[in-house]
């Protein structure tokens, strides 16, 4: 189980982290570097596939700013996939444990970094690391309430009135960055033709990574019922789109709508993430909850429609050059944040989204990209 998942390890990483990490309140800050004598940067990040992939414009920057360096993009396991969808940006992947953090700090330390940013907003394992990483300047976001901020050399603070794609835009420009460019990814072109499902087709990507996910889900019937919608509008096949996790739950529900006399199959575990990226570029439209694929889709160009509920949308709504998020329409949802503020909040958010407003979304984009086109 990831640390994303476990409410037991994300309670171990404040009760033990934040005591680690108050002695170096006490050590003196180092000095900015002459920025001319940075040979080697690492970008740290180590959980969660979505959040990654949005360092997409920060990387860009960094890469602007210092053409000639090293970028390093430490990851966890977990998220490692999403590295390769950045790698015209980076140099080189390191992938280290968060179980086994004295391995960690050695690799860290193996990597002789000259400078050093942290992208977590809350993790105090990923501060304590850095910290250690014997990196020559640190930088990372300062969270209210996560006190992780002791690790660094230089403190960026962390906003929850914006993007996490500007928070991770302003952790860059605090090193000199300022030309961060669109907020894309390339598609890969990888997949061949032979593996595409046949078009024209939807995703529908119902499953949410992370701490509580299933709060982020809609019902199954309402997927069943927008599948059968779709295809009397437009005859689109339905491509239901998931993890190795979820392998049983998307063929019932693909078998479902079948059910429901509209063609759909299951493509869950069967495709990498680069190939899933194809996947979805080849698509006619992408609905998907508010995870990980829905960020890849929304970066790579795909037609996606998001579905929100508990998830504050200005925060981690989704970023690309054609997509919409459907808002749940009862009240007090949208709180999370930081990903983990379910405490004392309805968890019944994504019912307040309704079948009637995804067609209304769906038809809303496929009209404006047939205007763009």
């Amino acid at each position: 189980m990831s640390r994303r998942t476990s409410s037991g390890l994300r309670v171990l990483d404040r009760l033990l982290g934040i005591p680690a990490l108050l002695p170096f309140a006490l050590i003196p800050k180092r000095r900015e570097p002459d920025w001319n004598t940075v040979r080697r940067i690492g970008v740290l990040k180590t959980a969660a596939i979505g959040d990654t992939l949005l360092l997409v414009t920060a990387l860009t920057g960094i890469r602007r700013r210092f053409p000639s360096v090293k970028i390093i993009l430490v990851t966890g396991e977990n998220n490692a996939p999403a590295a390769a969808l950045l790698s015209h940006l980076i140099d080189e992947q390191t992938v280290v444990s968060v179980r086994s953090p004295l391995s960690a700090i050695r690799t860290m330390r193996r990597l002789e970094l000259d400078l050093l940013l942290e992208c977590g907003p809350w993790p105090r394992y990923d501060a304590l690391v850095t910290a250690l990483s014997g990196a020559r300047y640190r930088v990372g976001f300062r969270v209210t309430g996560q006190a992780r901020h002791f690790a660094f050399d230089r403190v960026v603070e962390h906003s929850s009135a914006i993007h996490q794609i500007e928070n991770l835009n302003r952790l860059a420009a605090s090193v000199g960055a300022s030309d961060f460019g669109a907020a894309r990814l390339p598609a890969p072109g990888g997949l061949s033709r032979d593996r595409l499902p046949p078009q024209p087709f939807v995703v529908m990507h119902a499953w949410s990574g992370g701490y509580m996910g299933q709060v982020k889900e809609w019902p199954s019937d309402r997927w069943v019922e927008l599948a059968r919608r779709l295809y009397e509008r437009s005859r689109l096949h339905v491509v239901v789109s998931g993890g190795p996790g979820d392998v049983d739950r998307s063929r019932e529900l693909a078998a479902a709508i079948v059910g429901a006399g509209v063609p759909a199959t299951s493509i869950a575990g069967q495709f990498s993430l680069l190939e899933l990226a194809d996947v979805l570029v080849a698509s006619t439209m992408v609905v998907s909850v508010n995870t990980g694929v829905m960020h890849l889709s929304a970066l790579v160009g795909a037609p996606t429609v998001s579905l929100e509920g508990p998830v504050a949308v200005h925060r981690w709504g989704p970023v690309g050059p054609r997509v919409h998020s459907v808002v749940t329409t009862l009240p007090n949802c949208g709180y999370l944040d930081l990903g983990f503020e379910y405490a004392g909040e309805r968890l019944d958010c994504m019912d307040g989204v309704s079948v009637d407003a995804v067609v209304e979304a769906v038809e809303a984009l496929s009209t404006s990209m047939r205007g763009v086109t």
